[in-house]
């Protein structure tokens, strides 16, 4: 069986819509397969772009109000630097802070000391400028053992004077012994110290 070129341009010409349409199916096959590779390369851009537009999104709704935000950490950073010894080489301003507590709670101090601690590992220069630029103030603590005895009720008032009182106070560990009116509490705790 010989093809002959005039009877399949002739049954071509019978069929045009036909031919037609099976020349373009062919070529958007042939054209498919070529770019099957391109498919996923657009969809991750797609995809990079489409994330990218909801971090704008979402960065645009939240910076609406990043101005009161920023007032407020202000405010706050104020209020903690209010309540903050303002040096921790002067321990006179805090040692007389415990004695009016004493004198106002009417406990009895056992045991009152500073303590130094050892001063913590610095980071990095590159690391220490980043993360403090544009900071005021450095925060330390400042340590103290103190002993009170009394009866329960001024331990307790000791404890919410600490608690309440004008300065930030840590309490780092507690202990107490005895009751009613022979109450001993020992306390390891830190003050807010700013340099």
């Amino acid at each position: 069986m010989k093809i002959d070129v005039k009877s399949a341009t002739g049954r071509l010409r019978q069929y045009p819509i036909l031919c037609s349409a099976s020349l373009v199916f062919i070529l958007l096959a042939a054209w498919a397969f070529y770019r099957s590779d391109a498919i996923a390369e657009q969809k991750a851009e797609y995809d990079k772009y489409f994330n990218e537009g909801n971090r704008y999104r979402t960065n645009t709704t939240n910076g609406a109000q990043l101005q009161q935000q920023l007032d407020f950490l202000i405010e706050a950073n104020r209020a903690i630097e209010k309540r903050g010894f303002r040096s921790s080489d002067s321990l006179a301003p805090s040692l007389q802070y415990f004695y009016r507590l004493e004198a106002e709670i009417g406990v009895k101090y056992l045991d009152l000391r500073h303590n130094t601690r050892p001063a913590p590992v610095k980071a990095p220069a590159k690391a220490t400028a980043k993360a403090t630029a544009g900071a005021e103030a450095v925060y330390t603590p400042i340590n103290y053992t103190v002993g009170v005895s009394g009866d329960f009720q001024q331990i307790i008032a000791f404890l919410r004077a600490l608690a309440q009182g004008p300065y930030f106070s840590r309490i780092n560990s507690a202990s107490i012994t005895g009751k009613g009116n022979a109450t001993t509490l020992s306390l390891d705790l830190d003050l807010l110290g700013i340099q």
